[in-house]
């Protein structure tokens, strides 16, 4: 890790409360983004991390020029400009000299996400939020029977250009097919009578709203690679973390499906049970903002006890509780670290264990895929997007590698769109190098090395 990242990790002023007494408050909020502001233009170390800093320091500069008080002299426009360019990469966090406990305590992302909750409870959550801030409600309608209709449909202009104008997201914007059976359907279907609540080595997996409608085969790698190193595998009942409606400043609905979601997770956790997420984004929502939204010591536990899929297999690696018998090699691997898993201060935990497969070498590349949940989606932001991740499509081209990873599938958009490639996640990677098929994948001991 280079030595200008924190050991500490963002929300270090207190995860996002919105029991605050002013938390809401349009005037409080502008006051602290000023503060936080005047700090930035002293700085301006993140000038080039994402669109809110250029535009900030523009509009800063530009009344520099005609002397009329600077941060001071923003106005609603140039800040509302500011608030809706942050796609919440939390880099300029990671990287910040100034975060708690220095006394400046900045946390540019988590003022972010404070605006945008105020304006909203001021001007009502917009259309495009609310459609795309509610993953499950969509999917639900788009998976199963509907999956080949729905996958057809997005692939028709006429039709994505209508999708454009009703709910904004950009019409050639790449979007990931939905599945025929999700992963929650199949592990119900493969797995779910054949698990004892009882049994030892139980990791309960939450697989993300991506994972389960749109990559499920993901989730299926996940179990495959866990029951390959002696674990049982649950699936809790669960449901979207609740960052997309955080996104678009839906605070209620934030807090009710974290609050839904701790519930159902909190007496697994408490027996002990390692929760192991397979998305950094929705990962380090778990520990970083339910704690805040919830407000509970379930909430608090059920964060503390959440691990990234990579941390969790990293952790096991490093104990010597995984099985390293890998049979095919992999090539080499230009492996894409999320911006959202640098954010839990985890360091790369898959690549050691990646670099253990014989005949495989890892590259790693920290670049920022500016897509985000939602931003990436929107048709005022397309464009930017697609710039913005430039950097790591170049570096991950000119890797020259057999095979494309990321812990992120919607971070993989962006390159699927330059570069015509799509990641694979680091567990289906680790799948492939255990020699296991997705046939294997419908027996649960199949694959074991005792069965």
């Amino acid at each position: 890790m280079p030595p200008t990242e924190k050991t500490g990790s963002p929300g270090g002023t207190g995860a996002l409360d919105p029991r605050a007494p002013d938390f809401f408050d349009l005037d409080a909020v502008d006051k602290e983004m000023r503060r936080i502001f005047e700090v930035c233009h002293g700085c301006r170390m993140c000038f080039n991390y994402c669109p809110s800093f250029p535009s900030l320091f523009k509009a800063i500069d530009g009344h520099e020029e005609k002397g009329d008080g600077e941060v001071a002299a923003l106005t609603k426009g140039e800040v509302r400009e500011v608030v809706d360019l942050c796609y919440q990469c939390k880099l300029c966090y990671v990287k910040c000299p100034y975060t708690p406990p220095h006394s400046f305590a900045v946390d540019f992302p988590r003022v972010m996400l404070r605006a945008k909750a105020a304006r909203a409870r001021a001007e009502g959550v917009t259309p495009q939020d609310k459609f795309l801030g509610d993953p499950d409600g969509t999917a639900r309608r788009s998976t199963g029977t509907m999956a080949p209709l729905v996958n057809w449909a997005n692939r028709q202009r006429p039709l994505r250009i209508a999708l454009e104008k009703t709910v904004g997201i950009h019409r050639d914007r790449h979007l990931p097919p939905f599945a025929a059976e999700t992963f929650e359907a199949w592990f119900a279907r493969t797995r779910g009578a054949a698990t004892s609540p009882a049994a030892e080595n139980r990791v309960a997996v939450f697989e993300t709203c991506s994972v389960n409608y749109n990559f499920p085969g993901i989730g299926i790698a996940a179990v495959q690679v866990l029951e390959r190193n002696g674990k049982t595998v649950v699936r809790p009942r669960q449901r979207c973390c609740g960052m997309p409606a955080l996104d678009g400043g839906d605070v209620p609905s934030a807090i009710d499906w974290a609050r839904r979601n701790v519930e159902d997770l909190a007496p697994l956790v408490t027996e002990g049970v390692p929760l192991v997420v397979l998305g950094p984004t929705c990962g380090y929502t778990i520990k970083k903002e339910w704690p805040g939204l919830v407000g509970t010591k379930e909430a608090q536990l059920v964060a503390e006890r959440a691990m990234d899929i990579g941390e969790y297999l990293g952790r096991e690696h490093a104990a010597g509780r995984i099985d390293t018998g890998f049979t095919k090699p992999q090539g080499k691997l230009a492996y894409h670290v999320p911006c959202h898993l640098r954010a839990q201060n985890v360091g790369v935990p898959a690549q050691a264990l990646l670099a253990a497969i014989p005949g495989t070498q890892v590259e790693t590349v920290e670049r920022c895929s500016a897509f985000d949940g939602t931003w990436g989606m929107k048709k005022q932001y397309y464009a930017l997007s697609r710039e913005y991740a430039k950097k790591l499509c170049n570096d991950l081209g000119e890797a020259k590698a057999d095979r494309l990873v990321s812990d992120c599938p919607l971070a993989g958009i962006n390159v699927t769109e330059e570069l015509q490639r799509t990641p694979a996640h680091p567990v289906e990677v680790l799948r492939d190098a255990y020699g296991l098929t997705l046939e294997d994948a419908e027996h649960p001991r199949r694959g074991h090395p005792r069965s």
